[in-house]
């Protein structure tokens, strides 16, 4: 769903408190799902009743639907408007405290391959995206315990936007599209800098976090969201130029919390 900006957060080795606190459970296929496969999803809103504690169990929510009208978790109703929002049986499943088991997820393993391509938001032609450092055996390791796609931690740089906008000029490349929960302004006028910091760590404030991998996008960045259109031409670019890579993921090696105009540095 939407999310929101933050002035400040709490970054911790789970990522910051209630970040993907919730998932829809899709009762037919018998696993989480997400915008990926239901982008009607991103028209509603969510916020916490209660502010979420570090290691602790998701606190119950509020859903804001696209008519403005509001559903509690707790409610039997919250399933059955979302299922009906959605065009399919769905139900809301709470990430629970450090050490519990999170829902199994939907995965493309048994999709068709042309599923999978639609997914990836691809055309005829166009590669698939070089998988290697997120093999299915690894993805499941990473994914025990919570309801990220892959790592914690999502950063891209206003750099990176800024570069791919030179090719696509007519798109906007609004950070809102690609969710990342540190959108950071880096001193290098162009290019792809946060992809040099890639087995480096980086400390953010006080806090220390070791960044692991590119991240390879899919049709979500295309997708629309609040004022943002619908615009295939972002993925179209991503593919051309970056083979498909935009950002990076990390993990938080020492915790604390982090404020906007904290100072980044690059680790040796």
């Amino acid at each position: 769903m939407g999310g929101d900006r933050l002035k400040a957060a709490l970054l911790t080795t789970r990522g910051i408190p209630g970040d993907r606190g919730w998932a829809v459970y899709d009762e037919t296929r018998q696993g989480i799902t997400g915008a990926k496969r239901l982008p009607s999803l991103r028209a509603c809103r969510a916020r916490y009743l209660s502010e979420p504690i570090s290691g602790g169990g998701s606190p119950p929510v509020e859903i804001t639907l696209p008519d403005g009208s509001g559903v509690l978790s707790e409610s039997p109703e919250a399933a059955r408007r979302l299922g009906e929002l959605l065009g399919r049986r769905v139900s809301l499943r709470a990430l629970g405290p450090v050490g519990s088991e999170a829902a199994p997820r939907v995965t493309t393993q048994s999709d068709p391959t042309e599923d999978v391509r639609e997914l990836s938001g691809l055309l005829p032609g166009e590669p698939m995206a070089d998988m290697r450092e997120f093999p299915p055996e690894r993805l499941r390791a990473l994914r025990q315990g919570n309801f990220f796609d892959a790592l914690p931690l999502h950063l891209i740089t206003q750099t990176t936007l800024r570069t791919l906008a030179q090719f696509a000029p007519e798109s906007i490349w609004d950070e809102r599209r690609f969710r990342p929960n540190l959108f950071v302004k880096a001193d290098e006028p162009e290019g792809y800098p946060e992809l040099g910091w890639i087995g480096h760590k980086l400390r953010v404030g006080t806090i220390v976090i070791d960044v692991v991998a590119g991240c390879p996008r899919c049709v979500m960045v295309t997708q629309p969201c609040e004022d943002l259109p619908q615009d295939p031409r972002v993925m179209r670019t991503i593919v051309r130029e970056t083979k498909h890579v935009a950002g990076i993921y990390a993990q938080v090696i020492a915790e604390g919390e982090v404020r906007e105009g904290d100072e980044i540095e690059l680790l040796n």
